[in-house]
């Protein structure tokens, strides 16, 4: 059968050709050749026919099967769906409600004028390829249906960013039982049950679609210099900011490429620290549980900057110094599960990330914390050091959400992650003896002051019992060295 416009069956299999081709006296030397070059002709034309272009790597991946099966529901949208994974059955009823209503949020957005209907999708219609590639596998939606996604999606993006994103103007302080939970300002936000699915949804890495055409769509509707408002960039990271508690991050800017908002959520997630930590610095084995770090005279405390001003620091920010374990406080809550869960396979699946430490600081810090948890007795020592702040139903639930976070994470211990220094210093403090019967002194002997204060009364008893013994014994020696020296 003619397969690329050649005739392959013409030619007898390579193992056939090299059997008997020569006889006792070697005279079929030509013919060998001459199919050697003939068969090399056909596997070299075969060659260039096959070669395409190789698609580009995709950044809206499917959830593997392995995360899946640890918890399902941590990577599926509730209410909003967004990009092509989760329509038709695979789609809630709450997420059929909201997609009959995007037409409503994109006429409603272009009541007021500026471009049409057709422009839009011009402008979608010359990066649909591109956005197309972008998803992990082929996207069984035809042309006309794609495009209207992105369009009706990109717009409706917009809208929830610029609701999540908005930043008030300063209030007066906030009255009593109103905690300020926007940046800082006082002001009460409520986030009412649709608030809060929207939230979750925008985290699930399932539920993108390409940053760029928001951006398009947006630069479009508001041109470059968005008319003096706010950019999409700015709404999104504000956003993320929000859907992370207001936790703070390394920059107060977005970065230049973002790919959608897992990506900027990892992004948001970079230890302030990352830079001046990496690097291959020595082999320390694992981490161990707080409880052990503890007994070895390891004191745990919260890592504020008071240097610059700030109470807090970048979440996943951690120090070791001077015995001393400094870390940010770390809200864990409903949210912390399916945030760290879709960031993690972002991470693990995107260029290999999993495998370099300059990408991998979100797998680095679980893994630490799935080690440095390993029971309540844990949770509870960091909580009473202001470490971890948890709202779960006890401390046992918290050592169960890391442990479960962590498995099946491709991580490379030594393979110089941002956390490497402080597990090869931690390492070296609890292998010390001395470290090690130090704090066994001052647990047993200096946490009640009375019994430090009799142990001190009973060392200074001892103390003088010996000066005692050695004043009495003085006289004693001084006469037996004059009697030898009168004798001789």
């Amino acid at each position: 059968m003619p397969e690329n416009g050649v005739e392959l069956a013409a030619v007898p299999p390579f193992a056939d050709t090299l059997t008997g081709l020569t006889d006792a006296n070697g005279g079929n030397d030509l013919d060998i050749d001459g199919r050697i070059h003939e068969l090399s002709e056909i596997i070299m034309h075969e060659m260039c026919a096959s070669r395409v272009p190789r698609p580009g790597k995709p950044e809206i991946y499917r959830v593997p099967e392995t995360f899946l099966a640890a918890d399902e529901g941590a990577y599926q949208p509730r209410f909003l769906s967004l990009g092509p994974y989760h329509r038709g059955d695979s789609a809630t009823e709450e997420m059929r409600r909201t997609d009959e209503r995007k037409l409503e949020n994109l006429a409603y957005a272009l009541q007021d004028g500026g471009p049409s209907v057709e422009e839009y999708m011009e402008a979608i219609a010359s990066v649909e390829a591109d956005a197309r590639s972008r998803y992990d596998g082929d996207v069984a939606m035809e042309w006309g249906a794609f495009c209207r996604m992105l369009l009706l999606d990109g717009f409706q993006l917009i809208t929830v960013l610029k609701f999540l994103g908005y930043e008030p103007p300063p209030l007066p302080p906030p009255a009593p039982g109103c905690s300020s939970n926007n940046n800082g300002q006082g002001n009460c936000r409520p986030r009412t049950s649709v608030v809060i699915s929207i939230e979750h949804d925008l985290m699930m890495l399932e539920n993108q679609i390409p940053f760029f055409v928001v951006q398009r769509i947006h630069r479009l509707r508001y041109g470059i210099g968005g008319n003096g408002m706010d950019t999409v960039e700015e709404l999104a990271w504000r956003t993320i900011k929000r859907i992370m508690n207001d936790a703070p991050a390394a920059t107060s800017f977005p970065p230049a490429k973002c790919h959608h908002l897992v990506h900027l959520c990892h992004e948001y997630l970079r230890p302030s620290n990352l830079d001046k930590s990496l690097g291959a610095c020595g082999d320390y084995g694992r981490f161990r549980r707080a409880i052990e770090y503890h007994e070895a005279g390891v004191k745990f405390r919260r890592l504020n900057s008071e240097a610059d001003g700030s109470s807090r620091r970048p979440l996943l920010d951690v120090t070791f110094s001077d015995g001393v374990l400094r870390m940010a406080q770390l809200r864990v809550d409903e949210r912390t599960n399916y945030i760290l869960r879709n960031v993690l396979v972002y991470e693990q699946r995107y260029d290999d990330t999993a495998t370099s430490g300059a990408t991998s600081y979100v797998t680095a810090y679980v893994m630490f914390m799935s080690q440095l948890l390993g029971g309540p007795e844990d949770v509870a020592l960091l909580s009473r050091h202001g470490v971890i702040e948890h709202h779960l139903g006890d401390d046992a639930e918290v050592c169960a959400l890391f442990r479960g976070l962590a498995q099946g994470l491709v991580f490379d211990p030594s393979g110089g992650h941002y956390l490497s220094t402080v597990g090869v210093r931690l390492r070296s403090h609890h292998r010390s003896r001395l470290n090690r019967w130090r704090a066994w002194v001052m647990r047993h002997r200096f946490r009640n002051p009375w019994l430090a204060v009799a142990w001190v009364l009973g060392s200074m008893a001892v103390l003088g019992t010996i000066v005692q013994t050695v004043i009495t014994l003085l006289p004693y020696v001084h006469h037996q060295g004059r009697t030898r020296n009168i004798g001789s």
